[in-house]
């Protein structure tokens, strides 16, 4: 009796990519706002933003670009794959409209990855036309931004308490 290749019951399904288990960014966001994830490899992503309603700007269907500015964003944190990074800049070329509508296709590369500063670049399309390419820069930091910041404070806030005291004595 021939084999049933179509029966993978007994076989252990292959992992595309175990990369995308080991993924540290945030997934429990909102996917009609930044998208979901297609692929990732080590410095790489691919993302998909299905634009709905929620992204619209006008009566048209126009797509608010700030949503695909988004979206770019959050392809840039997958292909980092650090759990806490911030984005210090980025330069952005919008080439054509989004619409209501629209799947807009991310991908992202990753360099410098030695590096707590990170430049990334990020081309969007939809059906293979491109609509937007960035280069961000990121920075890769040991805890959560707000974190670190709260931190600070607190220790600036005890050295003027310090400064003080010694000020009053």
């Amino acid at each position: 009796m021939a084999e049933n290749i179509y029966d993978n019951t007994d076989k252990e399904t292959p992992k595309e990519d175990n990369y995308q288990a080991d993924l540290k960014v945030e997934q429990n966001l909102n996917s009609s706002f930044y998208g979901k994830i297609l692929e990732t490899k080590k410095n790489y992503s691919k993302t998909l933003l299905k634009t709905g309603n929620d992204l619209r700007y006008d009566e048209e269907g126009l797509v608010h670009s700030g949503f695909i500015f988004s979206a770019a964003d959050y392809a840039v944190a997958v292909a980092v794959n650090e759990p806490f990074l911030v984005t210090i800049g980025s330069k952005v070329s919008f080439y054509a409209p989004a619409k209501i509508g629209d799947e807009i296709e991310f991908e992202a590369w990753a360099y410098f990855e030695e590096s707590k500063k990170r430049e990334v670049k990020v081309v969007a399309k939809i059906k293979d036309i491109k609509v937007f390419e960035a280069s961000f820069q990121v920075v890769v930091l040991e805890d959560h931004i707000l974190k670190i910041q709260k931190k600070n404070l607190e220790d600036q806030a005890t050295k003027r308490e310090s400064g003080e005291l010694k000020d009053a004595l």
